[in-house]
């Protein structure tokens, strides 16, 4: 802006001093020093506005040009960003989700404490054998895993929480089993079989699951016995047997529906007691009591006063299940 007003000023004055220059010489015959010095004035002036008016537009012009470049350059590459998200989220940091055991080995992704609690569980089983249904068998399978025995403060119910697991841990095994059993059937690629037939597999395949821990479930089952683990054992054994039946073709919406697993819950806690005490070759004589008593709940009718009977058996059964477990354990032996 100064460089222009300064050429304005220029213009004027060269105007002026051009208009004396031009004159005629005989106007003014008496001034000849005067107008040399106003024409060296003139040339003074209009070299200086020649030489300010380059660098005053150079340097204007060259700032707008970088002001314009930068802008291009920031547009594009907000556009590249916009039209490819994929590579604006690697740019973008992300959160650290690793973590470091014991060993100082780095997981690539962050484990909840419940799948941390459900790895050190599962591989405490192994020294099940060895140490029994203890927190002693936990605090091995958590150095298994390059932790601390110390791990065993994770679970508050202590061996109750083992047991647990191994429960659960079978009854989704059976759950898939009869299930893609139930996919072939419909697909027709296997024969449907007799609800009784039905039956007696689910159980006898679920009781064998217990097998590699037969010499110590009946301090399981004495675990599950206790007051605060009775409400989550109940749970999963009234799951296991609706599964049963329910695979087994049951829709019943009836009194029936109480009945029938009212009944086969008293059977598989019966078989489960027999199993124990079973020392016949592949537990043949419990698979041969199985097969007398699932005929039973098939056969059953949906009366009111056969399932007032059959809870009364239920609950007598629970009741002799404690006790063989106490006789089994030693608890009742007087010292």
């Amino acid at each position: 802006m100064a460089a222009l007003l300064r050429g304005l000023r220029a213009g004027r004055a060269l105007r002026a001093l051009g208009s004396v220059v031009a004159a005629p010489t005989a106007a003014n015959p008496q001034c000849p020093g005067l107008r040399r010095g106003f024409h060296r004035a003139a040339v003074r002036l209009q070299d200086e506005s020649k030489s300010d008016k380059p660098s005053s537009s150079s340097s204007s012009s060259t700032t707008y040009h970088e002001h314009y470049q930068a802008h291009q350059e920031e547009a594009a590459s907000q556009e590249a960003g916009a039209s490819d998200p994929a590579a604006a989220e690697e740019e973008a940091p992300r959160p650290n989700t690793s973590y470091h055991d014991q060993s100082g080995e780095q997981s690539e992704e962050y484990e909840t404490e419940e799948q941390l609690q459900t790895r050190i569980l599962a591989a405490a089983l192994e020294f099940v054998p060895l140490h029994g249904w203890s927190a002693e068998a936990i605090a091995a399978g958590a150095e298994t895993l390059g932790l601390s025995s110390a791990s065993t403060g994770m679970f508050q119910n202590g061996a109750g929480d083992l047991v647990l697991h191994f429960i659960t841990q079978c009854n989704s095994q059976l759950t898939e089993i009869l299930a893609e059993q139930h996919n072939q059937v419909q697909l027709g690629q296997a024969e449907p079989k007799k609800t009784a037939e039905f039956l007696r597999d689910a159980v006898e395949t679920r009781l064998r699951m217990n097998i590699p821990y037969i010499d110590t479930w009946p301090q399981a089952m004495s675990i599950l016995l206790l007051p605060h683990n009775i409400p989550d054992s109940l749970k999963h054994l009234s799951s296991l047997v609706d599964d049963m039946w329910y695979y087994a073709g049951d829709r019943s919406t009836d009194m029936n529906w109480y009945t029938k697993r009212a009944a086969l819950t008293g059977i598989y806690n019966t078989t489960e007691l027999v199993m124990l005490q079973d020392s016949s070759p592949d537990f043949q004589d419990t698979w041969n009591f199985l097969d007398n008593r699932i005929q039973d709940v098939v056969n059953m009718a949906g009366t009111v006063k056969q399932v007032q009977s059959t809870g009364e058996a239920v609950v007598q059964g629970l009741m002799g299940a404690a006790v063989t477990l106490k006789n089994l354990t030693g608890l009742n032996q007087r010292r």
